[in-house]
């Protein structure tokens, strides 16, 4: 690959917002027909880095060039028309559409009376659908297809596009292994056929397997430029976080207490059925098992989300009957949801809001919050987590999602919860981030609490054995 013409390079690439410099200099070149890795932290520059090449931010200075000629993109469509096209995590595509008015939204072909040719259209979605095997037609609509699936038409609408480059922002983060093992094999097609590919992930074990190459950032530098078969997780990890992450699953003994919670024979809808299990003071108690075998239905049940059809919930050995997350709440449990986004934080609020919203009642004096306790609490949570931001009025959705993820997890650092599940939290989140959450679990359990992991990674699962 070292006689590899380069399809896309980054030179001397620096952007700031106000005061705060995100990328510095940044150095960084694209082969063509490569699938390569773009790794760093949250907030190490890669999502600003990825807007100034789709268009969508423009540089402070430096230069971007495409097969060794310089660009200029003020917008994504300038990057369009130049064939870059990207695939975000957050899929933006309409349920009750069928998957050719998805993969033709907002560039819809018209026919000779200036009507929408949905014959034509639908031929070329086939088409797609057929190149890369899909296991379904043109005609299906969003809402009955799997998260897969719906990554592959997502996947097929920036074909339609005819890119050169693909850029994938986390693809795997909601898939199966099935799923994952499906995509990679679409990734290698592309690859083969000519396509450049970007891939971001902070899975690092699926970096390894699909890219040719791998390029770091930390603190809006490039730290290096690997091949990937000269790169362990190890090395990759050392270069984010500026040294050597010992261990990344870090243990502490709890003393194991008394049951806390204990659910017998609970039942609710397809996916919960006859589940039983303990939970007891001071214990991190792993759930393991693919996306859709009911584990998040099965908390949410015992969150009050959603109503039990049998069974029976015990919480300190009495029952426990919850008839929405506010009883649950008031009883001493702690939810941390796996979609941040939408179930987790109000993305237009101040970092202090969001802390305040699990239990306003402690943060207030006769119905109005106390706003010199907030300030003190928020900065002491933003302390304890190592939260990265501006200060407590900063809006979350202007943080990175590990941070994000901190606040969520922060929310419930200053109420009574006595019970704590964890949703796949750390999906979306750095190396570094991660082990924080790790951290923030072992400390909940050395204060007595019982602890419930959702996860996806059985080699994260069994770290905390």
């Amino acid at each position: 690959m070292n006689d590899t013409p380069v399809m896309l390079e980054c030179r001397d690439i620096t952007k700031s917002f106000y005061n705060n410099q995100v990328l510095k200099k940044v150095n960084i070149s694209i082969k063509k027909g490569e699938v390569h890795g773009l790794l760093g932290q949250n907030g190490a520059g890669k999502s600003t880095l990825v807007k100034i090449i789709t268009g969508v931010y423009t540089l402070d200075s430096g230069e971007i060039l495409i097969e060794g000629k310089p660009v200029k993109m003020n917008s994504p469509r300038d990057a369009e028309e130049l064939g870059i096209a990207i695939i975000h995590q957050d899929q933006q595509l309409v349920p009750n559409f069928d998957v050719t008015r998805n993969a033709f939204l907002g560039m819809e072909l018209t026919n000779k009376i200036g009507g929408l040719d949905f014959r034509r259209m639908r031929k070329m979605v086939e088409e797609k659908l057929s190149y890369i095997n899909a296991d379904f037609s043109a005609d299906r609509q969003i809402a009955s297809l799997s998260v897969g699936q719906r990554e592959q038409v997502a996947i097929v609408t920036a074909l339609l596009q005819n890119p050169r480059i693909l850029i994938l922002d986390e693809p795997t983060a909601s898939l199966s292994n099935k799923e994952i093992n499906r995509l990679f094999e679409i990734i290698r097609l592309l690859r083969d056929s000519g396509v450049t590919i970007i891939y971001i992930s902070h899975h690092l074990d699926e970096v390894l397997e699909i890219t040719d190459r791998i390029s770091v950032l930390r603190e809006g530098v490039n730290q290096c430029t690997l091949e990937t078969k000269d790169a362990t997780q190890h090395l990759i990890v050392s270069h984010m976080i500026g040294r050597e992450l010992k261990e990344f699953y870090p243990k502490e003994k709890a003393e194991i207490g008394d049951v806390v919670l204990e659910v017998k024979d609970l039942h609710r809808g397809k996916l919960v059925n006859g589940v039983d299990f303990t939970l007891r003071k001071g214990e991190i108690l792993g759930f393991a098992g693919l996306v859709g075998a009911g584990r998040t239905e099965t908390m949410l049940t015992i969150y009050g989300a959603e109503k039990k059809q049998k069974g029976t919930i015990l919480l300190d050995g009495k029952p426990f009957n919850p008839r929405s997350p506010i009883d649950a709440r008031k009883a001493g449990i702690a939810f941390i949801p796996e979609d941040r986004r939408n179930e987790g934080i109000v993305g237009d609020m101040s970092i202090s809001q969001n802390l305040s919203l699990a239990d306003t009642e402690l943060w207030a004096k006769h119905g109005i919050i106390d706003r010199k306790f907030e300030k003190k609490q928020s900065n002491s949570i933003i302390q304890a987590l190592n939260i990265i931001c501006t200060g407590i009025k900063q809006r979350v959705s202007e943080l990175s999602g590990g941070n994000q993820q901190k606040v969520v997890i922060g929310r419930w650092m200053t109420g009574n919860a006595k019970v704590f599940i964890f949703d796949q939290p750390t999906t979306g989140v750095d190396v570094g981030a991660k082990t924080e959450i790790y951290r923030q679990m072992i400390m909940l359990a050395k204060k007595g609490c019982g602890v419930i992991f959702i996860s996806s990674e059985f080699e994260e699962l069994l770290g905390h054995l």
